[in-house]
């Protein structure tokens, strides 16, 4: 039922010929365009387009290098329309963007759109329905992936799908690389850049803020979510059959928190939403399998200012979880989210001026010693003796900073392929950037990432 209710927000028609003709001119080209945006006509797709618009300005004026790049999607209408918005938004002319014509639900489409891409920037979630049609294309036929998912159902089973075709390939595949999880992944991997020892556990705080109170997100959003819970029984045999081994049991455990507790030094209640920790699992993992490092623990918290605001927090969140977790209440869900939320998701989204005023902070606490052992089998005897805190902020987590962060890491790719990690693969952004500069595109685009004490 939850997958009929989704494919019927989608509208299956598309016009043959135009496909047709499209595929014909451009395989007669053999051009391979370095970003191809696919989902561009969505909500989250025009902000994308509209951030490669001034990223690909900002390449020409600043470093005289030309980007070339195309939107992707069922109706060339429809990316007309987008990038007639984004043309309106931005000032840029944008008359040299092509136009590709691609259906997740017809795969000679997408093996025909990924042909010509470098790097596919894929915006059309929820991943759980329709990621891997995408994913096979781009391994199959030649161009790396990034894409927002924050579906840990989809992103592990990708990886123990694909992880070795892709390498292979010589393909990057890179997955949560919006809001979430870049500020996790590349705020440890900062963090351990700048930690003079060796980090024994991370603990993140987020907290977002809006001048006008608005905290409307996009039904797509919340779909998304709905499915993550939904089916978050799979992640556990997924998970089995991609690490069988466990991690080794940390001398010094991370403490944990309750449901509800007060940090003393932000002064703000912390609840816990582990959305980035699936992400940071499989990145400790790679420390540990590969580079023979210690995993870090990890642990993450939403933020209220006062336990009033906590409480009400925790309720909310429990309710989402209740009404996605049956699938009565999911249809009900899909159909009328703006009822079963009140408000909190709508189809039409937020109001661009709404979003302009909302930031995030993500606040990371790290704990460990000033001294590394030799051996990653080694314990310290010893609590940790040192701690570093790092603050990634920028704009609205779930647009604005999403689209900047996921470009970002497009363009990473695109220019420093021989510093991401390995030839190839399917892997997390703390796997595949550690050794590149994104975080430094990322905070060319006006986004922070700051050591504040160590």
């Amino acid at each position: 039922m939850m997958l009929a209710a989704s494919k019927a927000l989608l509208n299956p028609f598309r016009s043959s010929h135009q496909i047709i003709r499209i595929r014909m001119a451009s395989a007669t080209t053999k051009q391979r365009y370095d970003l191809v945006i696919l989902g561009a006509t969505g909500y989250t797709g025009q902000f994308v387009v509209e951030e490669v618009s001034r990223v690909a300005q900002c390449d020409m004026t600043q470093k005289n290098r030309s980007l070339s790049w195309a939107v992707a999607g069922r109706s060339k209408d429809k990316l007309m329309n987008c990038l007639a918005k984004a043309r309106k938004n931005t000032g840029l002319s944008l008359e040299d963007v092509a136009i590709i014509l691609a259906d997740v639900g017809d795969q000679d489409s997408l093996n025909n759109m990924a042909a010509q891409s470098n790097v596919v920037v894929n915006c059309v979630g929820p991943y759980q329905l329709y990621g891997e049609q995408v994913v096979r294309a781009c391994v199959e036929n030649g161009a790396n992936h990034v894409d927002i998912s924050g579906e840990p159902q989809f992103l592990e089973s990708m990886q123990l799908k694909y992880a070795a075709a892709a390498e292979e390939a010589g393909v990057h595949v890179v997955g949560a690389c919006g809001y979430d999880s870049i500020p996790a992944e590349m705020g440890i991997s900062h963090m351990i850049k700048n930690f003079k020892g060796e980090l024994n556990s991370v603990e993140m705080y987020v907290t977002v803020k809006s001048k006008d109170g608005d905290s409307t997100l996009h039904t797509g959003t919340m779909e998304s979510a709905a499915l993550a819970i939904a089916n978050q029984n799979e992640i556990g045999k997924i998970r089995q059959e991609l690490f069988p081994k466990r991690l080794p049991t940390p001398k010094h455990k991370i403490t944990k928190r309750g449901i509800l507790h007060k940090n003393d030094k932000l002064g703000l209640w912390g609840i816990p939403l582990p959305t980035d920790e699936p992400v940071v699992y499989r990145t400790q993992r790679y420390r540990y399998d590969v580079l023979h490092q210690r995993p870090i623990q990890f642990q993450q918290f939403v933020c209220a200012r006062n336990l009033f605001q906590s409480v009400g927090m925790l309720l909310g969140m429990a309710y989402f979880a209740f009404i996605c977790y049956f699938s009565w209440t999911r249809v009900l869900l899909l159909k009328y989210p703006e009822v079963m939320t009140a408000g909190v998701f709508k189809r039409a989204g937020a109001d661009q001026k709404k979003l302009n005023s909302v930031t995030f902070t993500a606040t990371l606490i790290g704990h460990g010693w000033s001294e590394s052992l030799v051996a990653e089998s080694d314990q310290h005897v010893l609590p940790p003796d040192s701690s570093i805190v790092v603050k990634v902020a920028g704009p609205d987590p779930g647009y604005g900073a999403t689209s900047i962060m996921m470009v970002a890491s497009a363009m990473t790719i695109l220019q420093e392929k021989d510093l991401c990690t390995g030839r190839g693969g399917v892997m997390t952004p703390g796997v595949a950037f550690t050794n590149t500069k994104l975080i430094d595109r990322i905070v060319d685009r006006g986004m922070t990432f700051q050591v504040v004490e160590k």
